[in-house]
């Protein structure tokens, strides 16, 4: 006979009362904190003499929250049941103030805008991010369960830094590990049928974008920025085959334009560019040579850093489907002259064979 059930039945039941009473309590808790925050906005609005209008209008926001998620998005979120695992206490459905960090908001009309306890202090955006890293993606390095959290939860870090337009040192240094960290979720997560790689590099992209914008401003101000060169490397790969990014490098300061890793970058560039898909001209053969096979080598060179490898992996399918289009045309099938495969797979930097097939 088992003696043990009883017992564990009726710590069940506990358990289920006690989420009863603190739903009870964080329903009661939520109106609380809607009716103060409209008396907080009105009296935001009334110390700016702005009768309408909106918040913004009225002054520069500037974030007074020091937790990871302010209380209101927490209540409201636990009587929606929107908490996500790594933010609930073990074993429960329960939020955990430590642990529950502010989702990202998309700008819709009708939603209110935030109030400065809503927005993050910079010191609490880098702590936020550190919690992600060394907590979240610390305990599932491969990213499969925690990764959309982080990516959206991140979202929300950068999101943050703009509506109060801090664009200081600590905006510099938590974009970065944001880059970082969407670089190595395109390698890592490759492959993944789950895995939306598109939309890591568009925020990998935006993220990019705020740092160049970002360090414009900091050189205006005559402040070094150690890793400028590092990301105009990144955002060059990050636009194979878009002239933008070599313009954007035109622009750069000589000793950056000069730096190895922004020299490696643009070779990447111009080799991609000479291995784009084949097309034919007025008659007079292939338009561009196919240097696909050399872009494999370049990006496999010691001179390129790891996350720029990373980084140009995104390429791959379509830079091997552009040479093998050319190599198609270039050596029609002849019965008993078949390429082997296994130069093949190591032509185009495939892992082994089977990813061929």
């Amino acid at each position: 006979m088992n003696t043990d059930r009883p017992a564990a039945e009726e710590e069940r039941l506990k358990a289920l009362r006690r989420e009863r009473f603190n739903n009870t309590e964080g329903e009661r808790r939520y109106q609380q904190l809607v009716a103060q925050r409209a008396q907080r906005r009105q009296q935001l609005m009334s110390q700016s003499n702005v009768h309408k209008g909106t918040l913004s209008e009225a002054a520069k926001i500037v974030g007074t929250c020091t937790l990871m998620c302010p209380e209101f998005e927490r209540e409201e979120r636990q009587l929606k049941n929107n908490i996500a695992q790594p933010e609930m206490f073990p074993g429960t459905r329960q939020a955990d103030p430590a642990r529950t960090v502010k989702t990202f908001h998309r700008s819709a009309a009708g939603n209110e805008e935030p109030l400065p306890e809503d927005l993050r202090t910079p010191e609490t955006l880098q702590r936020t991010l550190d919690h992600l890293v060394n907590v979240v993606i610390a305990a599932d390095q491969e990213l499969r369960s925690c990764h959309g959290f982080v990516r959206d939860r991140t979202r929300s870090i950068r999101q943050d830094f703009t509506i109060q337009n801090i664009r200081d040192s600590t905006t510099v240094a938590v974009c970065e590990r944001i880059a970082r960290f969407h670089i190595v979720s395109l390698h890592i997560l490759c492959g993944n049928k789950d895995f939306a790689e598109h939309q890591d590099m568009e925020q990998l992209r935006n993220t990019l974008k705020t740092l160049i914008e970002l360090y414009d401003d900091h050189r205006k101000a005559r402040v070094v920025c150690a890793n400028e060169a590092e990301f105009y490397a990144y955002y060059i790969v990050s636009h194979l085959r878009d002239p933008d990014a070599k313009r954007v490098a035109e622009r750069l300061p000589r000793h950056i334009f000069t730096a190895p890793i922004v020299q490696q970058a643009l070779k990447l560039h111009m080799l991609s560019e000479s291995s784009t898909a084949p097309r034919r001209d007025t008659g007079t053969g292939w338009a561009a040579q196919n240097l696909g096979v050399q872009f494999f080598r370049t990006v496999a060179a010691p001179a390129t850093p790891l996350l720029l490898a990373c980084l140009a992996e995104y390429y791959f399918p379509s830079i091997r489907r552009s040479a093998l289009r050319s190599m198609c045309d270039a050596f029609p099938y002849q019965e008993g002259k078949e390429y082997p495969v296994t130069d093949f797979a190591e032509m185009l930097a495939f892992d082994s064979v089977d990813e061929v097939q």
